[in-house]
């Protein structure tokens, strides 16, 4: 099912225009567009297919009136997709093609609005959502059945872009700002950098390689940052 006239027009717009676009008129288009998915949400292959051509436009180019509206619903709504294709990740194992390429462009909106926000302690409120963390915390948990399920590559590779990109947020959060935002990715974070794959991963290594794996970029470099950049607490008490 083909995305609605609208969602083409503002996709068409978005990519034409983006430099030119203002708050008021990205704030009003991003409303049609939320609305425009709540009424696809009933069927899924409609809302994936306008979600798509959604994210992937505004990925498409530079609008610098995109973080102007960091507190927009429609980023709400980008955040509680990943979420829900991350649960069905470690409940079924599996994403199809569209999933993914779904999930890729969220979490590339989601990263490219961390890169370029002056402030980044005015998006803490949603982004750091507590079943959010938590369901990519259960990805960790289970990341060795995820990396051997089919697609498992391509899974691994987002689920590193996340943990990221919360490294990314934690590196400018003012100290007294961190407070327990992220305790909730410590313990599988931490699972991840003592358990046996990480050692096996290690060793693995080789120095005439020219690149890395995706779950040894995960366990080796994208697990590290994060507890380095890491100035929370340790505990939920």
């Amino acid at each position: 099912m083909s995305p609605s006239l609208l969602v083409v027009a503002h996709c068409s717009t978005i990519r034409r225009k983006a430099e030119r676009i203002d708050v008021q008129e990205l704030s009003a288009m991003l409303n049609d567009l939320f609305r425009e998915l709540y009424f696809n949400s009933a069927n899924p292959t409609a809302y994936l297919n306008s979600l798509y051509q959604i994210v992937h436009s505004l990925n498409s180019t530079s609008i610098p009136s995109l973080t102007s509206v960091h507190s927009h619903i429609f980023f709400l709504l980008v955040r509680n997709t990943i979420q829900t294709f991350l649960q069905k990740l470690h409940t079924t194992y599996k994403l199809d093609d569209q999933e993914i390429h779904v999930l890729r462009n969220c979490n590339l909106l989601l990263e490219n609005l961390v890169k370029n926000i002056d402030d980044i302690s005015v998006i803490i409120s949603w982004i750091t959502d507590v079943a959010f963390l938590d369901t990519l915390g259960i990805c960790l948990y289970q990341i060795n059945t995820i990396s051997n399920a089919r697609n498992g590559k391509r899974f691994i590779k987002q689920i590193a872009h996340l943990v990221n990109m919360f490294s990314r947020i934690q590196e400018r959060l003012p100290w007294k700002l961190h407070q327990n935002f992220f305790v909730r990715l410590l313990q599988p974070i931490i699972d991840c950098l003592t358990s046996t794959t990480y050692v096996q991963l290690f060793i693995d290594l080789k120095a005439q390689s020219t690149s890395l794996t995706e779950l040894q970029k995960l366990f080796l470099i994208k697990c590290p940052y994060f507890l380095e950049t890491y100035n929370g607490k340790y505990s939920f008490y």
